[in-house]
C-alpha cells in the first residue's frame, strides 16, 4: 500500500491543532497561540512527528496570500482613504518611534545598520489576528481603546507592504540602501501596482459579472481563487511579493458589488491555509535553544513588550487621550505581530540574521503573542493603578472652572446617541453638559452649541467637575464596558439620588449594570429586536395599542421577558389575554381609496368580519358617532373601528382593498 507522507503529516497537524485549540479556548487563550504551540510540539525541533516541513511551508505561503487578499477585501479603498487620526497620526508615530528606538538599541549592541532596521520593522508590528479576536471576545471592539487600537493596526498592516519592499531592496543590495535605487524601484513598483490595479479593476468585475450569471457556486469560488492567486503571481513576475499582489487584488475587488460574497466564500480557505502558516512558524522554534537561552530570551521579551507599551501610551497622550486609555491601548498592542514572521523569513533568506539572532527574535515573537491574553486580562486594572500613581493631571477635564449648573443632565459620550440626545435637550432648553475623552468630539459638541468638556468619566474627580452631586440625570452613552461600569459605580456613590441611564451593546451586560446601580439599561440588541417586531406587526396591521403593549412588556424589568424563558411564557399569556379582548384602530380614507363614495351599509364590516364595527367617523375634526348605514364616506374621513384582534385585522384588510 502506497504511503502518503504529506497526508499523514496533515492529519497529525490538524489533529493536534484541534486538541490544542479546544484546551486553550476553554482557558481563554486564542487559537492562534494553539497553532504556534502545535508547530513547536510536532515540528522537527519538538517531537518530530511532521517530516514534510517544506511542503507545509509551501501551503503556508498560500495561506498568507489568502490572508492578505481578505485583508484587502475588508479594508476597501474608501476605508483606507477615510482613516482617522488614530490610524494616520497614531500609526505613523508608533511605527517611526518604535523603529527608531529598536534601530538605536540594535546598533549600540553592535549590529549592522540593515539588520537593526529589519529588527525595527519586525518589532514595530502588532498582531491584528490576536488583538481583534480578543477585542471582539471581550466586547471591546467598539470601545474607545478598541477604536484607537484598530486604527493603529490598520496603518501597520498597510505599512507592512512598504516594509517588504524596503527589505527586498536591502537584500538585493547586499545590506545597503541606495536611495536613488530604492526610490527608482519604489516608483517602478508603484507603477506596476497601478498597472495591476487598473487591469484587475477593469477585468475582475466583468469576469465576476459573467460568472454570476451561471449561478454556479463552484465556478464562483474557482474564479475568486483565480483572481487572488493570479494577481499575486503577476505581481511576483514584476518583482513584487506574492503577498503584495494578493493585497492589491483584494483592495481593488473590495469596491465591487460582489465583495461581501467573495469574503464569505474565501474565509474557509483563508482560515485553513492561514492556520498552517502559524503552525509552520511554530515548527521553526527550537526548544533546545530556548531552554539554553531562556535567561536572555525572557528579559528581551519583557523589554520588547514594555517598550511598545510605553511608546503607544506616550503617543496616546500626544493625541490627548486620557492616560488610562493610552495605557490600555499600549498593553493591548505590546506584542509582535503575525506579519512580522513574513519579515523574519525574508531577513533569514537574505542572510541578515545568524542562527542565534534568528531563533531569538522568532522565539521572542511567539512568546509576546502567547502573553497577549494575559496583557488583556490585566490591562484595565494596571491602567487604573498607573493612572493614579503617575499623576492625576491627565485625568482632569480641560475646563478652567466647574460649570455652575443644577438639576442638569450629564451626557457621557458624544457619539451618535449622545449627539441625538444633546440636540433634543438643546431644543427643549434643558440644561446639559457633554463629557467625552475624544477631543475631536468635544470640539464638535462645542461647535454645535453644547457645553462640552474633555475628561475620563471613570474617575470620580472628573464627575465632580461635571457637578455630579447636583445633577438630576446622567446618561452613559459610551462603548467602553470598563469605563461604563466604573462611571456607573462612581456616579451612584457620589449622588445616590441621581437617575442613571446606561446604553449597552450587549445583552449579557444588562443584569450586571442593574446590580451596579443603573436605573435603566437600554440594550441595543434588544432594542433592535423591538424595532423589528414592531415594524413586522405594523405591516400586518396589528393595532398600534397592541404593538405598544407588547413593547412595554418586552422592556419591563430590563428585558426580563427576553432574557428569561419562564417570564417570557408568563408575559406571552398576558399578551394573549389582551389580544382576545376588544381593541380599537383607525383607518384614513385617502384620495386614491376605493372607499370614496361608498356608504357604511355597503361596506357591511360587521357581517364580513363577524363582529367588527365602525363606531365613529371623524370628518373635518368633528366626530360622527354611530354613523347610520346611509353615511357616505369622503376623502379625509377617519374611520374608528372596534373589534377583537382577529376581527380588526380582517376589517383593516377589507378597508385597504376598498370594501
Amino acid at each position: 500500500m502506497e504511503e502518503l507522507p504529506l497526508l499523514r503529516d496533515m492529519v497529525i497537524l490538524m489533529g493536534v491543532s484541534v486538541l490544542m485549540s479546544i484546551v486553550l479556548t476553554r482557558v481563554g487563550i486564542p487559537t492562534v497561540v494553539g497553532f504556534f504551540l502545535t508547530g513547536v510540539i510536532i515540528g522537527p525541533y519538538g517531537l518530530g512527528f511532521v517530516t514534510e516541513t517544506d511542503t507545509v511551508k509551501t501551503l503556508a505561503e498560500v495561506g498568507i496570500v489568502l490572508l492578505l487578499f481578505t485583508i484587502g477585501l475588508e479594508f476597501s479603498v474608501k476605508r483606507v482613504l477615510s482613516m482617522g487620526r488614530e490610524a494616520i497620526i497614531g500609526g505613523v508615530l508608533q511605527l517611526a518611534v518604535t523603529i527608531f528606538f529598536v534601530w538605536v538599541a540594535a546598533t549600540l549592541w553592535g549590529m549592522p545598520s540593515h539588520v537593526a532596521l529589519a529588527l525595527g520593522f519586525i518589532i514595530s508590528l502588532s498582531s491584528s489576528a490576536i488583538v481583534l479576536k480578543l477585542l471582539v471576545d471581550r466586547m471591546e471592539i467598539h470601545s474607545s481603546h478598541g477604536t484607537v487600537a484598530v486604527g493603529i493596526l490598520l496603518f501597520q498592516d498597510i505599512s507592512m507592504v512598504l516594509m517588504v519592499m524596503v527589505l527586498q531592496n536591502l537584500g538585493e543590495g547586499g545590506g545597503s540602501i541606495e536611495m536613488f535605487t530604492l526610490a527608482w524601484e519604489m516608483a517602478a513598483a508603484l507603477g506596476i501596482m497601478v498597472a495591476i490595479v487598473v487591469t484587475v479593476a477593469y477585468l475582475a468585475p466583468r469576469l465576476f459579472h459573467e460568472v454570476v450569471k451561471l449561478r454556479n457556486r463552484e465556478v464562483f469560488i474557482l474564479t475568486v481563487v483565480l483572481v487572488c492567486l493570479g494577481t499575486a503571481w503577476l505581481a511576483s513576475l514584476a518583482g513584487l511579493s506574492l503577498a503584495i499582489g494578493a493585497f492589491i487584488a483584494g483592495l481593488v475587488i473590495s469596491e465591487s458589488e460582489y465583495s461581501n460574497q467573495i469574503v464569505a466564500e474565501i474565509l474557509p480557505f483563508r482560515d485553513t491555509f492561514g492556520s498552517l502558516f502559524f503552525v509552520s512558524i511554530g515548527m521553526l522554534v527550537e526548544l533546545d535553544y530556548f531552554m539554553k537561552h531562556a535567561g536572555m530570551i525572557l528579559p528581551i521579551t519583557a523589554g520588547v513588550m514594555l517598550l511598545k507599551a510605553l511608546i503607544i501610551a506616550a503617543i496616546g497622550q500626544l493625541l490627548r487621550y486620557p492616560l488610562r486609555l493610552s495605557i490600555i491601548t499600549g498593553l493591548h498592542l505590546s506584542q509582535i505581530g503575525e506579519f512580522s514572521f513574513i519579515l523574519i523569513k525574508m531577513a533569514e533568506e537574505f542572510n541578515f540574521f545568524g542562527h542565534d539572532l534568528y531563533q531569538t527574535i522568532l522565539t521572542v515573537s511567539v512568546m509576546t503573542m502567547a502573553l497577549t491574553p494575559v496583557m488583556f486580562a490585566t490591562a484595565s486594572k494596571a491602567a487604573m493603578w498607573m493612572g493614579y500613581s503617575i499623576g492625576r493631571r491627565s485625568l482632569r477635564a480641560t475646563s478652567v472652572a466647574r460649570p455652575a449648573v443644577e438639576e442638569h443632565v450629564i451626557i457621557v459620550g458624544y457619539g451618535l446617541n449622545g449627539q441625538n440626545l444633546a440636540r433634543v435637550l438643546k431644543e427643549t432648553a434643558i440644561e446639559h453638559l457633554v463629557l467625552d475623552i475624544n477631543m475631536d468630539r468635544v470640539r464638535r459638541a462645542r461647535k454645535e452649541g453644547h457645553r462640552a468638556y474633555f475628561g475620563d468619566s471613570s474617575y470620580p474627580e472628573v464627575l465632580k467637575r461635571m457637578g455630579i452631586e447636583r445633577a438630576r440625570i446622567i446618561v452613559l452613552a459610551i462603548t467602553d464596558p470598563v469605563a461604563t461600569r466604573r462611571t456607573l459605580k462612581s456616579a451612584r456613590e457620589l449622588n445616590p439620588s441621581i437617575r442613571i441611564i446606561v446604553r449597552t451593546r450587549y445583552v449579557n451586560e444588562v443584569e450586571e449594570l442593574y446590580s451596579l446601580g443603573a436605573d435603566e439599561v437600554i440594550a441595543e440588541e434588544f432594542e433592535t429586536s423591538v424595532e423589528i417586531f414592531a415594524r413586522v406587526l405594523k405591516e400586518y396591521r396589528v393595532p398600534g395599542n397592541i404593538i405598544q403593549t407588547q413593547i412595554e412588556l418586552v422592556r419591563e424589568r430590563g428585558y426580563a421577558m427576553l432574557r428569561t424563558p419562564s417570564i417570557y411564557a408568563e408575559r406571552l399569556a398576558q399578551l394573549t389575554s389582551i389580544l382576545e379582548t376588544s381593541v380599537m384602530d383607525t383607518f384614513l380614507v385617502e384620495e386614491s381609496s376605493a372607499l370614496r363614495g361608498k356608504t357604511i351599509g355597503e361596506l357591511d364590516i360587521r357581517t364580513k368580519t363577524g363582529g367588527a364595527a365602525v363606531i365613529a367617523v371623524i370628518r373635518g375634526g368633528k366626530p360622527h358617532t354611530n354613523p347610520p348605514k346611509s353615511f357616505t364616506l369622503r376623502e379625509g374621513d377617519l374611520l374608528v373601528v372596534v373589534g377583537s384582534h382577529a376581527e380588526l385585522s380582517a376589517a383593516m384588510k377589507i378597508l385597504s382593498e376598498g370594501g
